[in-house]
């Protein structure tokens, strides 16, 4: 893996947006049932993330994620009110055992992406999408998410969401000063969670969860 800085890339957008808003059927309190790549003993992208929150956190309007909050967005499932409990348990088990016959292999977040909302690592990854496609078809069954098959899908972890407007020059100073470099994580984990979004921060609890190697 190359140790060359992230190339960073800039979203189709004018300018930069509060992340927090309030979306339909969300308050405080509310939470969320949803499957997400979670990253436990993730050291190296964890010391990219403080790496990056070091040198984000002096800018305006930027909310760092801290390290024990990396996530990456997989497939929702619901609102956790509209599920009970049997149903939860019948959602986690057809998802891990389907992840079982993936062929993994290790996840490089290769890139940074700046989007309106915040700016995350990316990275290509087949079985990523493999793993979305089965989720979409076991949580579409279970009465879960209104997402459909074709709705574009790009693995990425978000260092930092924004909470108003940012000044892009002093963003890209900031990460120009923290010189991130590709990080890879061999050993993500598959997590059904149970989130909630009322500070500012995505926050969970795991329902179900795996490891997952080649």
């Amino acid at each position: 893996m190359t140790s060359s800085l992230l190339p960073r890339a800039r979203g189709s957008f004018e300018r930069t947006q509060n992340h927090w808003w309030w979306r339909d059927g969300w308050r405080p309190g509310t939470r969320y049932l949803t499957w997400h790549m979670t990253f436990e003993g993730a050291d190296n992208l964890h010391d990219t993330a403080r790496r990056a929150g070091q040198a984000l956190g002096g800018v305006r309007s930027v909310d760092v994620v801290p390290p024990e909050w990396l996530h990456l967005t997989m497939t929702g499932v619901g609102f956790a009110g509209d599920f009970d409990s049997g149903a939860v348990t019948s959602i986690a088990a057809a998802v891990l055992d389907a992840a079982e016959s993936l062929d993994v292999t290790p996840v490089v977040f290769d890139r940074l992406f700046l989007y309106g909302e915040g700016v995350c690592l990316s990275a290509e990854c087949a079985w990523l999408q493999d793993l979305k496609a089965l989720q979409l078809d076991l949580v579409r069954k279970a009465g879960g998410t209104a997402e459909t098959a074709g709705d574009s899908f790009i693995p990425h972890v978000s260092l930092a969401y924004f909470s108003g407007e940012v000044d892009e020059q002093d963003l890209h100073t900031a990460l120009d000063d923290a010189q991130l470099r590709p990080v890879e994580v061999p050993e993500p984990r598959l997590s059904l969670l149970e989130l909630g979004r009322d500070d500012r921060v995505y926050t969970w609890r795991v329902l179900a969860q795996t490891t997952l190697r080649g």
